[in-house]
């Protein structure tokens, strides 16, 4: 299920602290999509609408080990999108994705540590 969060930041600086934090962590950016500059190329008008891919290889491919299935949610990644006057920030969280592919209980430490790592993130703007 998606956890859904309010950003006290406009859309733009949402995703500028965003991008900063998980580069800061040392996590890597694989890729960042723009669903709104998407729809403009074909005609149609999106809010502002964007997901950020990134993750640890390490860590996710311990995970791909176990259940190598799990790797379509890898890696990781936020929807940031601007609704009705309000930046929102949506993702799963770890552990989730890892009951839903029935990762061991000998991972559960790696999900947890990855959840702490994602609201570590988004603990500093959001409301």
């Amino acid at each position: 299920m998606l956890v859904i969060r309010e950003c006290r930041l406009s859309f733009d600086e949402c995703v500028e602290r965003l991008i900063n934090a998980i580069k800061n962590s040392g996590a890597e950016i694989f890729a960042i999509i723009d669903h709104s500059e998407n729809a403009k190329k074909v005609g149609l008008n999106l809010d502002p609408t964007k997901v950020i891919y990134f993750g640890n290889p390490k860590v996710g491919t311990l995970l791909m080990f176990e259940n190598r299935s799990i790797a379509y949610e890898l890696p990781l990644r936020f929807l940031v999108w601007f609704e009705n006057g309000i930046t929102r920030i949506g993702y799963k969280r770890p552990s989730e994705i890892g009951r839903e592919y029935n990762i061991s209980d000998n991972k559960k430490e790696i999900l947890e540590k990855m959840d702490k790592f994602i609201e570590g993130l988004l603990s500093v703007f959001l409301q």
